[in-house]
């Protein structure tokens, strides 16, 4: 395993470019954490080893299968390129990634992972000589993403950084099933929601109601999966910042706090309209601190439970220009505000 030294080396150049921009004021990045409560269990349908794991799950025996030995199926599953077909997006995972360090009985893993879109036609030009390079829909453009591991005893946090809404935990968690599906094993990753002041979630200010009709394509494969295509008939806006729409915010906020499902709100939400039956879609105004996204409706449950730390990370990185160490330090102090919570 590598040292942080190392994995700094790695994203010096990425992470000192967009660290620049953002304090060049060319544009405004969102930085923000979400954590997970990471558990592994049996697989209770198409379970390859069913034969010999019958009793335990029987039982409700959780397996005897450590973090460690996960991190070691995950690495050797992605060391290439592991593709995720629900998410659209591909990752990697080499050895060199990862960082492991103890502290007191705290066991923490610092894991940088290559992913992004894939299965699209991508174009790469380089910034100073305007040359382009053009990549055909077999191509992945992966970006790195950092992950952060905590293990106390059996309690293990995943802490996910995202940058601008944009972060890895989908294409992870579906292809780490993958990775451990043979040894009749699933990983679970529950969203840790700590009741603090201090944790600011997406805080809805509009909802843009939408009706889409699908493009039918002579060819077959452009009306399947991801290369499927809508367009927009009419929309309807509800600003959710006035007493009219209470009712709708109190919907939002059911969600939010995991009380309802994500089919369910949207439901809730077009049962306090008239006529809104044909409204497919939406998207969501949030305001995530002091800065405003627009975002589709099947995107904000990712937003909910965010830990914006914009401002901390960039005023540190400004004096120290250690965007890694300043991170960690972040990432450190939103972990112990999560186990003095007791919510885990």
């Amino acid at each position: 395993m590598c040292s942080l030294d190392i994995a700094n080396n790695k994203t010096k150049c990425y992470n000192i470019h967009r660290c620049m921009v953002l304090l060049g004021g060319i544009t405004e990045m969102i930085d923000t954490l979400t954590a997970y409560k990471c558990s592994f269990r049996f697989l209770q349908r198409n379970n390859p080893l069913i034969g010999e794991q019958r009793n335990a799950i029987k039982d409700d025996k959780k397996p005897d299968y450590s973090f460690l030995e996960f991190l070691n199926d995950y690495t050797e599953y992605t060391k290439d390129i592991a593709v995720g077909e629900s998410s659209h997006r591909a990752i990697s995972l080499s050895q060199d990634n990862i960082d492991y360090s103890e502290q007191n009985d705290i066991c923490k893993w610092h894991i940088i992972m290559s992913a992004g879109k894939q299965g699209q036609p991508v174009t790469v030009v380089k910034i100073h000589t305007k040359k382009r390079y053009n990549y055909g829909s077999d191509t992945a453009a992966l970006y790195n993403h950092h992950v952060f591991f905590y293990q106390k005893s059996d309690s293990i946090i995943a802490i996910f950084h995202r940058q601008n809404g944009s972060g890895c935990k989908s294409v992870f968690l579906e292809t780490a099933n993958k990775a451990i599906k043979s040894r009749g094993i699933k990983l679970e990753m529950e969203l840790i929601m700590p009741m603090s002041n201090s944790v600011i979630d997406a805080t809805p200010t509009k909802i843009t109601l939408q009706y889409k009709k699908d493009v039918i394509s002579s060819d077959v494969a452009d009306n399947l999966g991801k290369h499927k295509k809508s367009y927009l008939v009419r929309e309807l806006g509800l600003n959710l910042n006035v007493n009219e729409n209470n009712s709708i915010m109190r919907i939002f906020r059911d969600f939010q706090l995991r009380r309802i499902p994500s089919n369910e709100a949207f439901a809730l939400i077009k049962a306090e309209i008239n006529d809104s039956k044909e409204y497919n879609d939406a998207e969501v105004n949030v305001k995530i601190g002091n800065r405003r996204r627009k975002i589709k409706w099947n995107e904000f449950e990712s937003m909910m439970g965010t830990y914006d730390i914009s401002e901390k990370l960039y005023n540190a990185y400004s004096k120290s220009k250690d965007f890694v160490r300043e991170l960690y330090i972040l990432v450190d102090e939103y972990y112990n505000m999560i186990t003095d919570s007791e919510v885990i």
